[in-house]
């Protein structure tokens, strides 16, 4: 699974030259093969344009991490839509894409990211938090991922509860004596064995979810996203009543996860984070046209005005519309953007270098189709100053 944390290591290399290789995979059938042959041509492609300045010696190291990969048999059987590799000297990542992507190779100062995006809209990314008697479990999902997070210390199930409630009380109880004979029976008993069985199972179910609340909170808060609880209703009940992240939404699947494979889980997590993310797509527009209408320059859709905004660290968020690029470049010493209809020599595309700086600075990226930019934009952005 491509995770933000992946992408901030692209983002922060500054080796160079850095090659960025993106072809389109397949899981099954005759065509696995042809993805082996599609990298070698990539890679000659490669050799071939690095060859002008750098030395043969350099330029076969810095490409032998995706040149072994091509004979190997065993790593193209497990393939998924898509293939990213990453090269820089001293530097070479390779990720199993979930979405398909261009065949294209990439030989720049940066990597280039743009086929990424898709996958981490920090607005598309969420929790699943599965709690059962028997089970707990957390999840880390996207539209097109869904793991089991590893939680440190989560406790698994009541039993273990039950199983320290039963130690204490054989721990604690009084020697063998003789019985009182006064006082009510009845106390007796209730003193005897405690608490009836249906208030020691609530009590251990409580106790149980504040440990898991526990175990989640840093997780929740390390890594901030929408929450969804899946559990019924009772168990539910029971852990809104202390539960106070800001995260959890409202909500929530009411089923016993236990008996839902884990294809089903995300597919009903999905439906409730996809109108969230819609809305909060139409929020940023909104805000985007209602600011492009004042004066006080606080938006922008014109393509100097943005690249060099992004390099200054200005950009809160950018838009970009599916499919549109511009080629040039940032001549930074005149402060001016040099841009051309189709690529030449020594060009980068520049909505793709607006996206690196803009993540680097802490600000966001947001894919968008055209027609929901203005009619004179192929991206946009909002800016803090």
């Amino acid at each position: 699974m491509f995770m933000r944390s992946d992408l901030d290591e692209l983002l922060t290399c500054d080796s160079t030259p850095a090659v960025s290789i993106y072809l389109p995979t397949h899981q099954a059938g005759r065509e696995v093969r042809q993805d082996a042959i599609r990298l070698r041509n990539l890679l000659s492609a490669a050799a071939k344009r690095l060859s002008g300045a750098h030395r043969g010696t350099e330029v076969a190291r810095l490409l032998d991490p995706a040149q072994r990969l091509v004979d190997d048999g065993s790593f193209w059987r497990y393939q998924d839509r898509g293939l990213a590799i990453f090269l820089a000297p001293d530097f070479d990542r390779v990720h199993k894409l979930p979405v398909e992507v261009a065949e294209e190779l990439t030989i720049s100062r940066d990597f280039h990211i743009r086929p990424l995006l898709p996958l981490v809209d920090p607005a598309a990314w969420f929790w699943v938090l599965t709690v059962t008697a028997g089970r707990t479990g957390v999840y880390q999902g996207s539209r097109w991922s869904f793991d089991e997070f590893p939680v440190r210390g989560l406790p698994q199930g009541i039993q273990g509860i039950l199983d320290e409630t039963v130690y204490e009380e054989a721990h604690n109880a009084s020697p063998t004596g003789r019985p009182q004979r006064s006082g009510a029976p009845g106390l007796a008993k209730a003193q005897a064995f405690g608490p009836a069985p249906d208030e020691l199972h609530k009590d251990q179910l409580i106790e149980l979810l504040h440990r898991v609340a526990a175990a989640v909170e840093p997780v929740v808060k390390g890594q901030p996203a929408p929450v969804i609880l899946a559990a019924q209703p009772e168990v539910q009940g029971h852990l809104r009543e202390f539960l106070r992240w800001k995260e959890l939404l409202p909500e929530s699947i009411q089923e016993n996860p236990d008996a839902m494979a884990p294809e089903a889980l995300h597919r009903k997590a999905w439906r409730l984070i996809e109108p969230r993310l819609d809305k909060g797509r139409a929020d940023a527009l909104g805000r985007l046209h209602a600011l492009l209408g004042t004066a006080d320059g606080r938006a922008t859709t014109t393509p100097a005005e943005i690249v060099k905004s992004a390099h200054y660290g200005r950009v809160e968020q950018l838009f970009l519309a599916r499919g549109e690029m511009l080629w040039g470049r940032f001549i930074e010493s005149e402060d001016r953007i040099e841009a051309h209809a189709s690529p030449a020599e020594g060009d980068e595309e520049l909505f793709d270098c607006a996206a690196r700086m803009t993540l680097r600075q802490g600000g966001t990226v947001t894919l968008v189709d055209r027609a929901q930019l203005p009619p004179n934009g192929s991206a946009a952005a909002t800016l803090r100053y």
